[in-house]
């Protein structure tokens, strides 16, 4: 009886643990509330609004979004709370409630599992955004103020690095395009060492996506104004056709096809500095005008990237005025672009110039619902961080190894009915839920295109009559693969014509066609993954000899008038990658002009040779150093009159 009884009190006694472990949810102990706060508070995806945690033990809690399960992979916590009966955070203004999260938890130590969590939130099902991500239309990077340094003094230490880690981040994400609003280049010196670099870091890259980079500051900062210009239209990205650097035009549009969303790129054009002048052009602003009166309103959302802020006005600057270089509204140009943000309400325009850091939350305003959706990007190279004491920002991040982890950007996801802008850590691809914001779709419905077609068609324009022209016209630049038929291919040949590819995209990184550019390279990277090495061959090959024709294209004529007198000229052609020789490459004579000086030619190629000097053919006469463009005709002419600059050039067209 005795044995009976002490086995029925044991028996009691594990019962009753075993309710309190299986039974009771161990994070019932805690609460989360949630009052959903502004315009948008009844909209699904909007987070604004007050969180309060209560009833836990006081101490360090992070708030963490999370699915069913576990806090949302490759987020930072919302925010960390020192809890003493209780504590709460805000979310503002078009914060974002991501994609895949159900629910909100807070979490005491390093297990962020639902289960463990000392108190649980679940979201209601009208707030949640109703996609998942891979429901995304598309998706984007949003880059800027990347600016690569070639400089001596290398004030921006990190920016190779951190252009590296934003593109390996892309390509993990596996984002359609990448677009930049702007200073991709600091040009200290000069743009054309660094649009060099710049473009050898992108082909070096395993991302195969579309790069399209609008024109900020630094762009104007070293040199002629239309030379800079010229420089960056040729260096950069789709917008670099043939067609376009004829019109030496730095702005342009470009539609998502899937889509039909539209995004619209400007391009400053005056100075350096945007506090001193008209920065957009009346030709530049017509057109902007023309451009938004055509597309608003017609069923597609439409992105304006500009890269500088407004003075006091919108993300990025508003009221606090850290920031001492914006555009100023004491120019007609900055009046008359304030005024057309202000008339189309459901743009969402992306600038950049400040670096500010994410974590101030200066990213995202409307001006109160009076103008458009402003969304500010951080900076690729380094994040500005606030200086409270002097009021203004500090450049630490640019040489400090403890913030060489520092650099930031937008992954852009669109979805029907929202655009979902996650601010995130380039270096460990991590999202701050806190710069993460959401804007409303313009778009209702879209015609989508059959899954997974990533395709990109060859390039059009350039025709060859027969495969003898195309053998004779490549050999003059680079070996052509083994075999036009692609029959019996060994790993050998494959690995071989890869080399070549790559050697081609290397060498030859400034293009006129970014289609061929971009099959090429996703040709390479495709290749050691085939099973059918004949198509595989086949398909790298018509890649290969695509791009290789294009190169070809960017033959200008440079004349030189021979203001000096000397008895032979030569022109030094030469880039980062390449040079025509320690003396250069003699010059044809072809007239004189009306002041009796020989005017002589040369032509080049702008895809391998971006700068020029002229001499007699020695080292101790020579010009100073000139940007190529795609510009054909340009006329170069060494100052004859005066004295204290006699080697500096003057540029015009040649009329012939």
């Amino acid at each position: 009886m005795k044995f009976f009884t002490k086995f029925t009190a044991i028996f009691l006694v594990m019962t009753a643990l075993l309710s309190v472990f299986c039974l009771t949810p161990v994070f019932s102990a805690g609460k989360l509330t949630y009052e959903f706060k502004g315009d948008e508070r009844d909209k699904a995806g909007f987070a604004e609004g007050k969180i309060t945690l209560s009833s836990v033990s006081d101490g360090r809690y992070k708030l963490y979004w999370a699915d069913n399960k576990k806090a949302l992979d490759g987020f930072y916590e919302i925010a960390s709370l020192n809890v003493k009966g209780s504590a709460s955070f805000n979310f503002k203004d078009h914060n974002a409630i991501p994609a895949n999260a159900t629910k909100l938890i807070a979490c005491a130590g390093d297990n962020t599992s639902v289960s463990s969590a000392a108190a649980v939130y679940d979201i209601p099902k009208s707030k949640q955004l109703k996609y998942k991500s891979a429901d995304a239309n598309y998706s984007f990077m949003s880059y800027s103020d990347i600016h690569i340094d070639r400089a001596d003094s290398q004030y921006y230490k990190f920016s190779e690095l951190h252009f590296k880690k934003a593109l390996e981040t892309a390509e993990r994400r596996k984002t359609d395009f990448i677009i930049t609003a702007g200073d991709n280049v600091t040009n200290a010196e000069g743009p054309g060492a660094e649009f060099d670099k710049y473009q050898e870091i992108l082909s070096d890259s395993g991302y195969t996506g579309y790069v399209y980079e609008g024109g900020g500051n630094h762009e104007l900062r070293t040199g002629n104004r239309k030379t800079l210009l010229s420089a960056f239209i040729n260096a950069t990205g789709l917008d670099s056709k043939d067609e376009t650097i004829a019109k030496n035009k730095p702005y342009y549009t470009f539609e998502e096809p899937k889509t039909g969303d539209l995004f619209i790129f400007m391009a400053l054009e005056y100075k350096y500095n945007p506090q001193e002048g008209d920065e957009f052009s009346k030709k530049q602003l017509d057109w902007l005008e023309r451009v938004l009166k055509k597309n608003y309103g017609k069923n597609k959302n439409i992105y304006l990237i500009e890269h500088a802020l407004i003075e006091s006005y919108g993300a990025g600057d508003d009221e606090d005025n850290y920031y001492t270089v914006p555009l100023s509204p004491k120019y007609k140009s900055t009046v008359r672009f304030r005024d057309i943000l202000q008339k189309y309400p459901e743009l969402i325009w992306i600038s950049g110039h400040t670096h500010i850091a994410f974590k101030y939350g200066y990213n995202y305003s409307n001006m109160s619902d009076t103008s458009c959706n402003m969304i500010h990007d951080s900076s690729v190279c380094c994040p500005t961080l606030l200086n409270y004491n002097s009021h203004n920002l500090s450049y630490a991040a640019a040489s400090d190894e403890d913030k060489k982890d520092l650099t930031e950007g937008y992954y852009v996801q669109v979805f029907d009915d929202a655009s979902v802008f996650y601010g995130e850590n380039l270096y460990h691809d991590k999202i701050y839920p806190s710069a993460s914001y959401i804007v409303e779709s313009c778009r209702k419905t879209y015609k989508k295109t059959a899954d997974g077609d990533t395709s990109i068609t060859a390039s059009k324009g350039f025709v060859f009559g027969t495969v003898d022209d195309i053998i004779s016209y490549a050999e003059q630049v680079f070996t052509l693969p083994k075999s036009l038929k692609c029959e019996n291919i060994t790993d050998k040949d494959i690995d071989d014509l890869s080399k070549k590819s790559k050697k081609l995209l290397n060498d030859l990184y400034t293009f006129s066609s970014y289609d061929s550019y971009i099959n090429l390279k996703r040709a390479v990277k495709n290749a050691p993954d085939s099973k059918d090495k004949n198509k595989t061959y086949r398909e790298l090959s018509d890649a290969y000899l695509d791009f290789l024709k294009y190169t070809r294209r960017g033959n200008v004529t440079v004349y030189f008038t021979n203001t000096k007198k000397w008895k032979n000229v030569y022109a030094r052609l030469f880039s980062s990658k390449s040079d025509n020789g320690k003396n250069g490459e003699k010059m044809i004579y072809v007239g004189r002009d009306s002041d009796k000086n020989k005017i002589y030619k040369i032509d080049v190629n702008y895809h391998q040779y971006n700068q020029v000097i002229f001499t007699n053919g020695t080292s101790d006469h020579i010009s100073e150093t000139q940007t190529l463009s795609g510009e054909d005709n340009k006329l170069f002419y060494l100052n004859g009159y005066d004295p204290s600059s006699p080697y500096y050039v003057y540029v015009r067209d040649y009329k012939g």
